[in-house]
């Protein structure tokens, strides 16, 4: 049976909400937090006469302790003490007739008399010096929370919300109401939540009640990803038994894309050296090796099988002279010459090169060029190097055909040339490596096409970009920066590089 708080507990007013209209909420929040504080007040909120209460309050009360009753008789029989009843029933609660049974000896009072209560009881009541303070010092908490820009959220040990700061709502567009009751797994989505390595920091709290952290990755509908870092604080009872958990997400995006950039940065200067020492050291004995192959290749002496010995080792002779040159042009810094671009020629220029190519392998080619774009700040040829390593390795992705769709257009302050294609796309856990030198998917090839695009583009002051969902196809972007009209004259007169 539900019971109440005893006659004998030194409390003037014990209070019985009936029914769920304004301002129920108000009050429930206002007289919990005194009967929670132990009874230093002179009311309680004793019991809740309501047929439908809300999930989140339901689950607050219910930890309270503060039972919820459908109707008049039940309520008295388990709570006689109640001495004060608020009248808050909307006109269909008040067609159910739940107050019938009230004892004519209980004072029952209407909406405008709650309210006049609620601001009497916010304002004045209680009026001991000690129980202001804990409210003041509660509000100065509240705003000091709701002015932190990472979310917090309070949950139970079974990890529903139970309150939150601000940022959540807002981030969210949604009531503190519609939040709360809900599982943590629900407001960002399975995903947000899939561990692929490690304890989830929520159950790792709960099971060994210290703090705990860990880092979630989320991908958007635009396929971009986002990190966050997750903290977990336990929360114990005066019993000393924990009963919720506090959890801080903070988004650390903008702070990882600066730690990769550096981190690339400094990766790129690192190998280009290498790459210097590395080319020329082993050019001079690859040129004697190709040259004596070359040699033996024309002597009249050698077997048919001896022949094609040599035609392999010359053969792989002059493909490693090629990833050499490769690795000599990724140390080389980029010619700064700018050019004032006509980004739409560079495209169909770059189309024109790589149509034939792409329907061999069953792909299509498709363009959406904005007439009324302006120029960029780069050099052509470099730029059209940039584009034909995207669209072959869009090409070369979608190995059973497919299309790869460019399009140029301005974002901001950005020239954008975006080459798209509805191909496998490329698995979460290796998008932040697809810019690395010598990475690749591929049997074939160096692995320094995109690293060498992004280390272009970013040598001509601009940026590139990758969005790339499993299964929905890869779309990079090459952000450049536009010619303003004060310097374009100055630009146009200088020569573009052979």
């Amino acid at each position: 049976m539900r019971t109440c708080f005893s006659r004998d507990d030194g409390i003037g007013y014990h209070i019985a909400l009936a029914g769920t209209g304004e301002p129920f909420a108000l009050l429930v929040d206002l007289l919990a937090r005194e009967t929670a504080g132990g009874g230093e007040g002179r009311v309680a909120l004793a019991a809740v006469l309501s047929r439908d209460v809300a999930d989140g309050l339901r689950i607050r009360l219910d930890e309270l302790g503060v039972a919820i009753f459908p109707d008049a008789v039940e309520m008295f029989r388990a709570c006689p003490q109640v001495n004060l009843v608020f009248d808050l029933c909307s006109e269909v609660e008040a067609e159910g007739d739940m107050l019938a049974g009230v004892p004519v000896d209980v004072p029952v009072l209407g909406r405008p008399s709650a309210s006049l209560l609620w601001e009497l009881l916010s304002g004045v009541v209680p009026v001991t010096g000690r129980t202001v303070r804990r409210s003041h010092a509660r509000e100065m908490l509240m705003t000091i929370i709701n002015g932190v820009e990472e979310d917090i959220l309070l949950l139970d040990a079974q990890g529903r919300i139970v309150d939150m700061n601000a940022q959540v709502c807002e981030r969210h567009a949604r009531s503190k109401d519609e939040l709360v009751g809900h599982h943590c797994l629900e407001l960002e989505g399975d995903g947000f939540c899939r561990r692929d390595e490690g304890e989830c920091p929520f159950s790792q709290t709960l099971r060994t009640g210290r703090k705990a952290e860990a880092l979630h990755t989320s991908v958007d509908g635009d396929g971009r990803v986002f990190y966050h870092r997750i903290y977990t604080y336990p929360v114990f009872s005066p019993k000393g038994r924990l009963t919720h958990v506090v959890e801080m997400r903070r988004d650390i995006t903008d702070r990882t894309h600066t730690e990769q950039q550096l981190q690339q940065a400094q990766k790129m200067a690192a190998i280009g050296e290498l790459s210097t020492y590395v080319a020329h050291e082993i050019r001079n004995p690859l040129f004697a090796i190709g040259g004596f192959a070359n040699s033996l290749l024309r002597s009249p002496g050698l077997t048919e099988s001896e022949r094609e010995k040599v035609g392999i080792i010359l053969k792989e002779s002059r493909r490693l002279e090629t990833i050499l040159r490769s690795m000599l042009n990724f140390a080389r810094p980029t010619d700064g010459r700018s050019a004032a671009v006509e980004v739409n020629a560079v495209v169909e220029e770059t189309v024109q090169l790589m149509r034939s190519g792409c329907e061999h392998h069953g792909v299509r080619v498709e363009m959406n060029l904005d007439l009324g774009v302006a120029r960029a700040r780069g050099v052509p040829e470099l730029i059209k190097q940039c584009l034909i390593n995207m669209v072959k390795n869009s090409m070369e992705a979608m190995e059973g055909g497919g299309t790869v769709r460019l399009a140029t257009g301005m974002t901001g302050r950005w020239v954008e040339i975006v080459v798209a294609d509805d191909g496998p796309g490329i698995p979460e856990n290796i998008q932040n490596q697809i810019f690395n030198p010598f990475f690749s998917t591929k049997d074939k090839g160096s692995g320094l096409g995109l690293a060498m695009s992004r280390k272009i583009v970013d040598d001509l002051g601009g940026r590139l970009t990758l969005e790339s969902r499993p299964g929905q196809g890869t779309t990079v972007t090459m952000h450049l920066v536009p010619v303003a009209a004060v310097d374009a004259s100055e630009l146009d007169e200088r020569p573009d590089p052979e």
